[in-house]
């Protein structure tokens, strides 16, 4: 399997194998709940040297050696600050959430993702199918001091059922097969094109769940942390061909380590506005990740 990964890593983007090798710094984001950017000078004033990214005045990396001691110092301990990948952040970031806005987060945990949302919307609604992951979620809500939360411990497949297209946006950061995560240091201990596949078939799912949900004229971000086309494009491929009022809207990252969409996987070939979508290459503090904005018409 180790031979299939490279192999189809390399038709994707060779430079994906040099990013997971790379792990030269972290990222975390001032959490807005607690604090402001006195978080920062109180880092500084522990030893600390956090750099600035250029897309927020509330998202900072430091380098790799720094993370463990971090999770010791006073801003994190008390819950001022909130490591998180900067794929994650910028994804999260490109919902254009509106302060009246009721966005529903639908594969929500560990929760990173709801509480960016909820320092700028109205209401969030957090949906985690799994029990434990579902209860550590609603204390890292608490902890952080996000009160327009509520929580759900559901199957998000089937959560549009309940519901009906009430929600403003939509994030679904789908469950998929990691590949952004892999260790090339361990060797590839858990990957194979079933799991690929597997996961696959349960993003369509959730996609048209997330898709439901959201109201007309409304805006959803899917995304995944792997590189798979079967787990990105395929499925906004199927949604496209599912529903005609979806449209794909382009989305301008102020980073250059982006490679758009493919329209053409083995002996597959996808909607063309598949471009527009979106994947993250790994470098520095960026994890490999992929993710499209879509609007219901």
């Amino acid at each position: 399997m180790e031979k299939v990964f490279f192999e189809r890593i390399e038709k994707i983007n060779p430079k994906i194998i040099d990013g997971l090798k790379e792990k030269k710094e972290f990222s975390f984001r001032i959490n807005r709940h607690k604090a402001d950017l006195e978080a920062i000078d109180e880092l500084r004033e522990e030893g600390y040297n956090p750099k600035k990214v250029e897309w927020s005045d509330y998202v900072y990396t430091l380098p790799i050696e720094d993370r463990k001691k971090v999770t010791k110092s006073k801003p994190y301990t008390s819950n001022k600050i909130y490591i998180q990948n900067l794929s994650s952040i910028i994804a999260a970031n490109s919902l254009d959430i509106d302060e009246n806005d009721w966005v529903l987060d639908l594969a929500a945990a560990p929760g990173g993702k709801s509480l960016i949302f909820s320092e700028k919307a109205s209401k969030v609604s957090a949906v985690e199918p799994d029990k434990k992951r579902f209860f550590r979620m609603k204390r890292n809500f608490k902890e952080h001091g996000a009160k327009n939360i509520q929580t759900y411990n559901k199957d998000g497949r089937f959560v549009y059922k309940a519901t009906g297209p009430i929600f403003d946006k939509v994030f679904l950061d789908a469950p998929c097969s990691s590949e952004a995560h892999i260790d090339l240091d361990e060797g590839i201990t858990w990957w194979n094109l079933k799991r690929v596949r597997r996961f696959s078939k349960l993003q369509k799912e959730l996609i048209i769940s997330a898709f439901e949900c959201l109201k007309p004229g409304g805006e959803m971000i899917y995304a995944t942390c792997t590189f798979s086309p079967e787990e990105n494009e395929e499925v906004i491929d199927f949604l496209l061909n599912r529903y005609d009022n979806a449209e794909v809207v382009k989305v301008d990252l102020p980073i250059d380590n982006i490679q758009e969409g493919m329209t053409k996987w083995e002996d597959k070939e996808y909607n063309p506005e598949v471009k527009k979508c979106i994947r993250i290459l790994p470098k520095d503090a960026y994890s490999g990740f992929f993710f499209t904005k879509i609007k219901k018409n």
